[in-house]
């Protein structure tokens, strides 16, 4: 068996690790988890919309952020943290295909 490619659902402690472990095996990583239903504060003082790439990014992204950050590390090489791709369910499930 040969697998090019994986996606995980949900960016939570056990979802980002989960993500590592394929990089870590050369696995390209679609990681996704739910786009916010509200903005930050800061989101709304720099003018984004609930529209916005980044915040609809924000929750998955602040996830994997935090997960690279943990001890023991989840990432045999930082560099494997390249082979994953973040989004969302709602604008990204398309690209399980």
């Amino acid at each position: 068996m040969n697998i090019t490619k994986a996606a995980v659902l949900g960016a939570g402690t056990m979802g980002a690790g989960i993500a590592a472990h394929l990089a870590n095996a050369g696995i390209p990583t679609l990681l996704l988890d739910m786009a916010p239903r509200e903005l930050t504060p800061e989101e709304e003082a720099k003018g984004l919309t609930l529209e916005s790439p980044k915040v609809r990014n924000r929750i998955v992204a602040s996830l994997f952020e935090a997960a690279k950050k943990l001890k023991p590390a989840p990432f045999m090489n930082v560099e494997n943290a390249k082979l994953i791709s973040l989004g969302n369910f709602t604008d990204d499930m398309p690209r399980l295909k």
